[in-house]
């Protein structure tokens, strides 16, 4: 006798979730909502500027395309990772429109020194020899200098712990694209991290 475990449950209530969604149901987006409003929520508030009315704005927005889009979602991956592709475009267009007020304006990412040494596939970096408070701001202030598609996909693999897959879903690249993008997102950023330690004192052994 086979048994059903947690997570199989889970799926097959997401699934009946979704099959009432997409008959229009708004007692199925409200639970939906109630599932994945927090973690989305967490997402898109470090991808804006930790901007807690437009974070709110991007989430309420995305929950509304997905009532409309149900009928589109295929299950060919999971309901979050299909949240997070229309929240993605929406960040999209909020910095697109950010862009033509300030060029100069850049969101904080979410992420922490200990995700950076991750990225740098836990090679020694410049971020172990700094206190934690100052790896933050360096984290932050190299981060800002990234490419906006840079900063998702480094947020979406060592924040959200996403696969190579399901961030090809949400970008719409294929995922030997985002491998690619994932690589030169990691280099640019060992590069940012280590000219913004340029000109402090520094052990010996700093190579990332």
């Amino acid at each position: 006798m086979t048994m059903n475990t947690p997570d199989d449950a889970t799926q097959v209530q997401e699934a009946e979730l979704v099959a009432r969604l997409r008959q229009g149901d708004r007692g199925a987006l409200e639970q939906l909502y109630l599932r994945y409003f927090d973690r989305l929520y967490s997402l898109v508030f470090h991808q804006v500027g930790r901007n807690k009315s437009v974070a709110e704005d991007i989430v309420q927005e995305t929950f509304l395309v997905a009532l409309k889009s149900a009928v589109k979602f295929r299950s060919h991956s999971t309901f979050y990772t299909w949240l997070c592709s229309i929240a993605y475009h929406k960040i999209t267009d909020f910095y697109r429109q950010q862009v033509r007020r300030d060029k100069h304006d850049q969101p904080p990412s979410g992420l922490t020194a200990v995700d950076i040494e991750q990225i740098a596939e836990s090679e020694p970096t410049i971020l172990s020899k700094i206190e934690s408070h100052e790896a933050q701001q360096v984290v932050e202030q190299a981060l800002s200098r990234l490419p906006l598609d840079y900063r998702q996909v480094l947020i979406f693999k060592y924040v959200e712990q996403m696969s190579v897959s399901e961030v090809s879903l949400i970008m719409r690249r294929s995922p030997k694209s985002v491998e690619g993008l994932l690589a030169r997102a990691r280099k640019t950023l060992r590069a940012t991290l280590v000219k913004s330690g340029e000109g402090k004192q520094q052990p010996e052994s700093t190579n990332i």
